[in-house]
């Protein structure tokens, strides 16, 4: 790397370390909401939503959790070593009428890996409402993919797969609990697992658009996505796995610098983000 350019990303990184002191910022997380189970498991489920990714999918999941919709509704359909399945009927297997389907964000390429929150739904793609299932192992067969080919025509079609929307960050043991109760033929548990409460442990905004520069994913673009900036900018090992490289070209550079800087002058305005 030629000297003055490092001398000249250094002295940005210095400024905006700085600048993070003096104004007191800490790091941003995803939302996150906690599931609190009794009955024949008991203990809590927290699941941290990723609204950068999918928008419309957590808003919704947001939406019925704050509504109180998910209380005293029973994980109904329990295959172990696949997924569990909640958030559509209660002790006596009545189905809780949902609100309307919302579109499917599978694009967004997340994968059903263990330990990953995605939406139930039939087999039309967009038909998905208040149910969701967390993965027991790695369901890659779920996934998004734009063409596959049929086992017994060989001929392509689209997979449009199960929108993955978050991941359990703590308590596995007890989505793993569940998985292990005896289940009847139609592989709802025996015993009751019920949702005695869905709450949002940590709210933060859920971002419609994402902003370029935006890297915490608070919706706006400040002096801690530019610290997040510099530390990416400066670390030259990992071309190509950056959250920072805007223009997609490998790095992190000029080009995104300015990008960024775009959207922070607007995020800083009178007028604030869009």
């Amino acid at each position: 790397m030629d000297v003055g350019v490092w001398v000249l990303k250094r002295k940005i990184f210095i400024l905006w370390l700085v600048i993070c002191f003096f104004t007191g910022l800490s790091s941003a997380v995803n939302l996150q909401v906690t599931l609190h189970i009794s009955g024949a498991v008991s203990g809590d489920i927290v699941i941290e939503l990723y609204p950068d990714k999918a928008p419309i999918t957590v808003a919704n999941f947001i939406n019925y959790a704050k509504s109180g919709f998910y209380n005293g509704l029973i994980f109904h359909r329990v295959i172990d070593g696949f997924m569990i399945q909640g958030g559509g009927y209660n002790a006596n297997l009545v189905k809780k009428t949902a609100g309307p389907a919302i579109i499917n964000e599978s694009f967004n390429h997340l994968s059903n890996l263990r330990g990953t929150i995605a939406m139930a739904r039939t087999t039309y793609a967009d038909t998905a409402t208040s149910e969701f299932f967390i993965n027991l192992v790695n369901n890659t067969f779920l996934n998004y993919d734009s063409i596959i080919y049929n086992y017994y025509t060989g001929q392509p079609h689209a997979q449009i797969g199960y929108c993955v929307f978050g991941e359990v960050v703590s308590e596995m043991n007890v989505v793993d609990s569940i998985a292990a109760v005896a289940t009847d033929s139609n592989d709802v548990p025996v015993n009751d697992v019920i949702i005695q409460s869905a709450s949002v442990t940590l709210d933060l905004p859920i971002c419609q658009e994402k902003l370029e520069g935006d890297i915490d994913g608070d919706c706006d673009v400040d002096e801690a996505d530019i610290m997040k900036f510099a530390i990416q900018w400066l670390n030259p090992k990992c071309v190509g796995c950056y959250s920072a490289d805007f223009s997609k070209d490998g790095e992190v550079d000029f080009t995104d610098f300015a990008k960024m800087v775009s959207n922070w002058l607007d995020c800083n305005s009178a007028t604030g983000c869009n």
